[in-house]
This record gives structure tokens, sequence and C-alpha cells, in this order.
């Protein structure tokens, strides 16, 4: 089903993440002396290759997923292994990620570091402000709910569930 599972190149990934906060083709194009079309073309490129990551990391940890969005390298679904809600994430600077939503101990965990400097990033990436001292599964509840609002998504699951 995955046979050819490549992320995108370090020009993709920068002409995705500058379409991803809006900018224009043809302001992209300008900065990098390019044509326009092959600015089109790369950002096809990157978010094929971004949805294609998703699902492989959904269909590897047996994730449904409910909403896709390679515009924005996010996909949110349901593990029912784990009888949880998740979230898998395309970053250019962290690779793919996969969280399930849990109410975690933080303290004392051999992953918090990891935990919360990851969401960190994705929230600065997001430019989501975050105040420092939140724990990281209240972190990811803040940015993953935030994240679900700006796509409008929020409003569709809680219509899923009702």
């Amino acid at each position: 089903m995955f046979t050819s599972l490549r992320y995108p190149s370090a020009k993709q990934n920068w002409i995705w993440s500058q379409r991803r906060r809006n900018v224009k083709p043809s302001d992209l194009a300008a900065e990098l002396d390019v044509s326009r079309p092959f600015i089109s073309k790369e950002h096809r490129i990157a978010e094929r290759r971004i949805k294609k990551l998703i699902e492989h990391a959904a269909s590897t940890n047996r994730i449904t997923i409910h909403n896709i969005s390679p515009r924005y390298g996010i996909a949110v679904g349901y593990c029912s292994a784990s009888q949880t809600d998740t979230y898998i994430l395309y970053s250019p600077s962290i690779g793919l990620q996969t969280w399930f939503a849990h109410k975690g101990e933080c303290h004392g965990c051999g992953d918090y570091t990891t935990c919360k400097t990851t969401l960190s990033i994705l929230a600065k990436e997001w430019e989501i402000p975050v105040p420092p001292d939140l724990l990281p599964t209240e972190l990811a509840i803040l940015l993953f709910e935030t994240i679900m609002r700006r796509l409008k998504w929020h409003d569709e699951k809680r219509r899923e569930r009702e």
C-alpha cells in the first residue's frame, strides 16, 4: 500500500511551510528566483508526501482517521486499541509525530523533557502562545484543541459524539 514513502525535500518543506502561512506563490517564486508553476508543483508534491506519511502512520498504529489536512500537516483520529483520540502531525523541523490523548502523570516521567520540547516546537510552528508552566499533557490539550478550532474540526468532533 505504501511503496514509496518519502519526506518532502528541504525546498519542498520550506515552500510548504510558507504556503501554510498563506504566503503567495508569486512571492515565493520571486524569492527563490523560480517560476510560479514550479512553486505550485513543489507544493503539491510536498502535500502528497505529507498525506502519505500521515496515512502510513495511521495505518501502522491502527488509527481510524476522522479528519486529515495535508495543507496543515495534521490528522485527527481514533485508536480503538488504546481507546483514545489521536493526533498525527507533520513538522518540517521534527518530522512526523503521533500523539495519543491521555491524562498522564508527567512528573517523574522519563519523556517529560522530550514531550515538552516537541509540543513547544509544534506550538511555535502553529503560532499558538502557551504558558511556560503547563505540564506536557495540559500543553497537548491546549495545542490540539486550538488547532482543531482553527481548522473548524472542533464542531465536527462534538457533533459526532452527540
